[in-house]
């Protein structure tokens, strides 16, 4: 065997140099971009309040890159003044109506948005939102997926602003309008009609001026997920031919040893940090999880869920149609929950969720959202020998993270508001006060 594993040295030794030569000229590759504003085929409108009756106004200072928004209070609920940017198909550019057919702007490949803009006005933010959808036409794009985020004043100050396009998010008013699937939760990238700036409606009332210098999307042309990908899979290919002439060479005994070793590390690792009836994380895996990165900001509210009379699903139908409910439960909330978010299961039916949300009535629509999701399907269960449908309901107990207090004081606040909503009913959510 010896005389074999020359030829298996050298060629160890090659893929490690050429692991190593490739990472290093990843990191010096230059990022891809798409300049997305300015281009020929844009169509660029100023909007205010004013049109529906408003006080706020909007003019050029330089034609499609300076304005000026005059944001005035008035009677309307919100006030607004901003710039929109849409596209129209290159083929189109002699047609009289260019909003009649819309070009999509597939950002899918990329992972951040690059904004030059100069921002003045007593407001520390500008807003930016995209609109996202199949429809080709822009004369009405209000039921558009709405995806936004915000740009902070100093952020703008620098030479080049950026924002990862995994930090927008879906606002609660517009899923509450136009929710139709839990395709609806996912940001989408791949079918941008629309892009904008606007002054955020809780913004002070004052003359903002607003330079738009360029907007771009950067991504990588390889990226990290099909670079290590492609590395992994090469030196899979090589452990595994090792692999192979190690086998050859071996005890199918010891072989069999390793792998059963193998199994058994994987399975004590899943199982320390995972609920083993329901596969989401147990308590452990929570806390964990936690400490490797703790709540770094006050926009997380923690949710409580409790099935409601869960005891009575058990001593009626047996405890293997109450573990049953308890999959299904887990089932349902993990496919609307979003990646980011911790949910856990922390005892018995009582479950939790760590969620950020931008405001308190957008955690509470989101809870309100998953109960009604748990009450609205029924749940099939077999005992004797019958099969029958029975209603499942939730108590959910609700509050607001600070970011600085020990997890177990919201915990308990969350408990209490969670025995407030049992006591007046149940099937219900209760903020804690």
């Amino acid at each position: 065997m010896k005389h074999n594993s020359l030829p298996w040295a050298w060629l160890r030794n090659f893929l490690l140099i050429l692991t190593v030569l490739v990472l290093v000229a990843a990191q010096w590759i230059p990022a891809k971009r798409l300049q997305i504003f300015p281009s020929e085929n844009m169509l660029v409108d100023l909007y205010s309040d004013k049109g529906q009756g408003g006080n706020s106004s909007v003019y050029w200072l330089t034609s499609n890159q300076k304005f000026v928004c005059n944001v005035e209070s008035s009677h309307l609920s919100a006030k607004y003044c901003g710039i929109t940017i849409k596209f129209h198909k290159p083929s189109d550019a002699g047609t009289s109506d260019k909003y009649s057919s819309l070009e999509n702007i597939d950002l899918s490949s990329y992972k951040r948005l690059v904004v030059d803009a100069e921002f003045e006005g007593p407001s520390r933010e500008l807003r930016f939102f995209m609109r996202s959808t199949e429809a080709t036409t822009g004369n009405d794009l209000s039921d558009a997926k709405f995806m936004f985020t915000y740009f902070e004043k100093h952020e703008l100050a620098e030479q080049e602003a950026k924002a990862q396009f995994n930090q927008f998010s879906i606002p609660a008013w517009w899923l509450n309008s136009y929710y139709q699937s839990r395709d609806d939760f996912t940001l989408d990238f791949s079918k941008i009609k629309e892009i904008a700036f606007d002054i955020p409606s809780t913004s002070p009332d004052g003359e903002y001026t607003i330079t738009l210098n360029k907007v771009e999307a950067e991504g990588k042309w390889v990226s990290n997920e099909t670079l290590y990908a492609t590395i992994i899979a090469v030196w899979l290919s090589y452990f595994a031919a090792e692999l192979l002439r190690y086998v050859l060479h071996q005890k199918r005994s010891l072989t069999q040893s390793i792998h059963t070793l193998e199994q058994d590390v994987d399975e004590l690792k899943h199982s320390a940090s995972n609920d083993q009836l329901t596969g989401v994380l147990n308590r452990r895996g929570l806390l964990e999880a936690l400490e490797k990165k703790p709540i770094a900001s006050n926009n997380y509210y923690l949710f409580v869920f409790d099935i409601d009379h869960f005891k009575h699903i058990n001593d009626s139908y047996g405890h293997n149609n109450g573990d049953a409910v308890l999959r299904f439960f887990s089932r349902q909330l993990s496919s609307v929950i979003r990646s980011q978010d911790l949910f856990a299961r922390w005892g018995g039916e009582e479950f939790i969720l760590l969620s950020e949300q931008q405001h308190e009535v957008d955690a509470y629509n989101f809870a309100e959202r998953l109960r009604k999701l748990i009450h609205q399907q029924d749940f099939l269960l077999s005992f004797e020998g019958n099969q029958q449908h029975i209603k499942l309901s939730m108590s959910i107990g609700l509050t607001l993270v600070d970011k600085d207090e020990a997890f177990n004081t919201a915990f308990n606040r969350a408990d209490s508001a969670l025995y407030q909503a049992k006591g007046s009913g149940r099937n219900r959510t209760q903020l804690a006060s």
